[in-house]
């Protein structure tokens, strides 16, 4: 084979693109909507942190979403496979919309309201973690088996691109056309969703789906039981999203980085901050050929979280943007290491019975950890300050993957040869 023929051969597969008009229209629905989301991701703490220039009252942002981010995609996961998806995402993005354009008024009066960016991060945090589980198993029913691996490939990439791209442009908007024109590039992204889903095939739940019940959900958390591995799989991430996730942190590192060397605005700073660790993930994805090769998959997870906690130790002595840009992105890398290894162990390590159920449990405690990191860094950072806050919280981080080393030790012996059963 040639050298572009090998190259070729790890390039992204845009077949699933080809053979599924409907894999098609969900996959340009659901990179738009990605990318207003994090658009907003970056507005609402910059709008906070300008009205109140307080560390703690970016952080609460993350104690807001905790209860629907825990709660909502366990019966979201229900719902999923009990209703017509087409309808349920038509619904949940018209309610999106809605709440955007709102946010978009609130941000456009001389004197915005607090309160409102709160409830609408509670809200919007509920809805999207809601309808999750519905978009991430969808493309099963519109691709034949063998395609499903390139289609969670090119879904991946794009989001890392979204993550890389969108707080960038959103750095630029805010200087600009100043937060209500962030909503609205939001709002219009969510019409771009209900617009590609409207298109789309109707998909009624399967024939032998079971009925939305409580039975169903207290199973989900009942397989659970006795799986040492699986449970090390939500316990390492949710330690190192907990004590080493300082986004809450970032106005108040950006306005700081600014003042120190001038250049770029604060808000311009901020979109590179939160597009930094996006970045590092593009890159550990495009040199994660020899992830196959990997069997002692445990202990891969446990380095790569030891990288995200060096890292963001890194990134809380840092004092210049260029600096701190670099650490963060290797966070970003570590990260995205360890996810990959996550989702493989809870795809060979899970009966495909339950899938559905653990993904919605799955997103329960990967969107739970980052609500708990903000909060965490922000209170730390009122009693302390900034640094303090992230350097320790990298600190524990590392300290809790040797906890975990001591309490499962079989968690670092996983060979994907023999997954557990």
């Amino acid at each position: 084979m040639s050298l572009i023929g090998r190259l070729r051969a790890h390039v992204v597969d845009l077949t699933p693109l080809r053979v599924s008009r409907d894999f098609r229209l969900l996959f340009l629905g659901k990179s738009v909507s990605d990318f207003g989301d994090e658009i907003v991701a970056v507005a609402v703490p910059f709008q906070v942190y300008s009205i109140t220039h307080s560390t703690l009252a970016v952080g609460l942002l993350g104690l807001c979403t905790l209860v629907p981010v825990l709660v909502s995609p366990i019966l979201g996961g229900a719902m999923a496979d009990a209703v017509e998806r087409r309808r349920l995402m038509l619904t949940t993005h018209v309610l999106l919309t809605l709440m955007s354009l709102l946010m978009a008024f609130n941000a456009s009066l001389s004197h915005p309201r607090l309160w409102p960016l709160y409830v609408f991060d509670t809200l919007a945090a509920g809805v999207y973690t809601f309808n999750r589980p519905a978009v991430s198993t969808w493309p099963a029913r519109l691709l034949p088996i063998d395609l499903l691996p390139s289609s969670n490939a090119l879904e991946a990439g794009f989001h890392t691109l979204a993550h890389i791209a969108a707080p960038l442009l959103a750095g630029a908007l805010l200087v600009t056309i100043k937060p209500a024109g962030a909503f609205l590039v939001d709002a219009a992204s969510f019409l771009a969703v209900i617009a590609a889903v409207w298109a789309m095939r109707p998909s009624p739940p399967a024939h032998d789906a079971p009925s939305l019940s409580w039975q169903a959900i207290v199973d989900g958390f009942r397989f659970l039981k006795g799986k040492r591995n699986v449970q090390s799989v939500f316990a390492i991430d949710l330690n190192a999203m907990v004590f080493g996730f300082p986004e809450a942190l970032f106005p108040a590192i950006a306005e700081r980085l600014h003042r120190l060397h001038g250049g770029f605005g604060s808000g311009a700073v901020l979109g590179m901050l939160y597009a930094a660790p996006a970045a590092g993930a593009f890159l550990a994805t495009a040199f994660s050929g020899g992830a196959k090769h990997v069997r002692l998959q445990g202990r891969a997870i446990m380095m790569a979280v030891v990288v995200w906690g060096a890292a963001i130790v890194a990134f809380g002595f840092s004092r210049t943007l260029w600096l701190s840009i670099v650490t963060l992105a290797v966070a970003g890398a570590g990260d995205m290491v360890s996810g990959i290894f996550r989702m493989t162990i809870l795809q060979s390590a899970v009966e495909d019975r339950i899938r559905g159920r653990l993904d919605g449990i799955g997103m329960a405690v990967w969107a739970t950890g980052p609500s708990l990191g903000e909060f965490e860094s922000g209170l730390v950072a009122t009693f302390t300050s900034v640094p303090f806050a992230v350097i320790s919280g990298g600190l524990l981080c590392i300290a809790g993957v040797g906890v975990l080393r001591l309490l499962v030790p079989g968690f670092a012996r996983y060979d994907a040869r023999d997954p557990e059963p």
